[in-house]
């Protein structure tokens, strides 16, 4: 869970970073039962649960049939180090419970019923809250987002909203401003995690681009313009969600190396060495090798004779033949073959013909279908006003 921040609300308590778990006594009602002794530990790397758990008290025997009864609901045997977990005993030194998060929407509980070990899986308690973000852009998306106190995570599924329409990097202009409505989830009153964007709007370079989230029949998640036109093309603009282009497409470059005049049939995208490479669009992985020349490479083909391709790779994720969805990782940026410095050299084919990726202009995925704009148009109407209210 974010920041490590977990909070667990249960029995009509908190379960936190709290050391006691006293009840308040009820006027004129029996007397509480004493309070439960709370252990709160984080697991140690090839700590096992036995270990962990021995060490606060409990008899490795206790432990052993707590994991064996668990089993069938959760392996406690295969528990996360730098994960916390809640330990709690009677007074009397006796197994209460025991909590431990499973990922950032489940918990799992193990109780005592008797003589034997109840595990229930439950789902964290979340309120869920819409709220509005707005800001202008001087720099980048990040640190507009991060001024606005929000978190890089929020800007990059921002970014992936537009990144059919807008290189983050290289087309951003300062003076532009962007608003959005986003789920914030909430475990009392700390925030936790983000839900999806359900609108969202940019202003760059004097044009603006609006998508309101849809669901379709099946459930997948899509965003759309106003007039219900998908803003997901079926490329995207860059290999990277944000990325320094270092040279762009051109039938005469100087070469760094050869110091001669050569085509440049690509854009190079200055990147650190591992940084993960990204399909622009779904299709098929035609050719993975490597050349002395272009290092490292992966080439793909696409839908409408267009073909990819990503060279000077450190590492190859895919294996030719395969195919490959849009974001899917590839490879990751390197500086083999004739380089001096680590970069990706990206190219963009079509009907074998080099043309330059920053001017293609890729046709966007299905509509929202007839049948059901009706229900997007509401929608939209509801949230727009709801956008508007945010730049106000």
């Amino acid at each position: 869970m974010v920041g490590g921040s977990y909070l667990i609300l249960e029995h009509a308590h908190t379960v936190g970073w709290t050391s006691t778990r006293a009840p308040v006594p009820v006027v004129g009602g029996p007397p509480p039962p004493p309070p439960l002794r709370e252990i709160v530990g984080i697991f140690a790397k090839n700590q096992t649960i036995t270990d962990a758990l021995s060490q606060n008290g409990l008899p490795r025997q206790q432990i052993f049939e707590m994991v064996a009864t668990t089993r069938p609901v959760y392996n406690l045997a295969r528990v996360t180090a730098g994960k916390p977990f809640w330990l709690y005993l009677t007074p009397e030194g006796r197994f209460h419970d025991f909590r431990y998060p499973i990922d950032d929407e489940r918990y799992l509980t193990v109780y005592r019923d008797g003589d034997r070990f109840v595990p229930v899986i439950k789902k964290f308690p979340y309120e869920i809250r819409v709220e509005p973000v707005a800001g202008d852009i001087e720099g980048s998306l990040f640190a507009a987002l991060s001024d606005a106190g929000e978190r890089d995570t929020l800007a990059e599924s921002f970014a992936e909203i537009f990144n059919g329409d807008i290189d983050f990097y290289t087309e951003i202009q300062p003076g532009d401003n962007f608003r959005l409505l986003v789920e914030k989830k909430y475990l009392g009153a700390n925030f936790v995690k983000y839900g999806p964007i359900l609108a969202a709007s940019i202003s760059n370079q004097n044009k603006t681009f609006t998508g309101f989230r849809f669901l379709d029949e099946n459930g997948r998640e899509g965003f759309y313009a106003p007039d219900g036109k998908s803003l997901k093309k079926s490329f995207l603009k860059s290999p990277f969600k944000f990325a320094r282009i270092s040279s762009k497409f051109s039938f005469a470059r100087r070469h760094p190396i050869l110091k001669i005049i050569r085509p440049h049939l690509g854009v190079d995208y200055a990147a650190p060495i591992g940084t993960p490479v990204q399909a622009v669009g779904s299709g098929v992985v035609v050719l993975t090798g490597q050349t002395s020349t272009n290092g490292k490479m992966v080439r793909l083909r696409h839908s409408g004779g267009y073909e990819t391709m990503y060279l000077h790779l450190s590492s190859i994720a895919v294996r030719s033949g395969s195919r490959v969805d849009q974001t899917q990782v590839i490879g990751y940026v390197g500086a083999t073959g004739l380089v001096t410095g680590p970069h990706l050299d990206f190219r963009v084919f079509l009907h074998e013909r080099a043309i330059d990726p920053r001017k293609v202009i890729f046709p966007p995925n299905p509509p929202v279908p007839p049948s059901r704009f009706a229900q997007f148009a509401q929608l939209c109407d509801m949230l727009k006003a709801q956008l508007d209210r945010a730049a106000d």
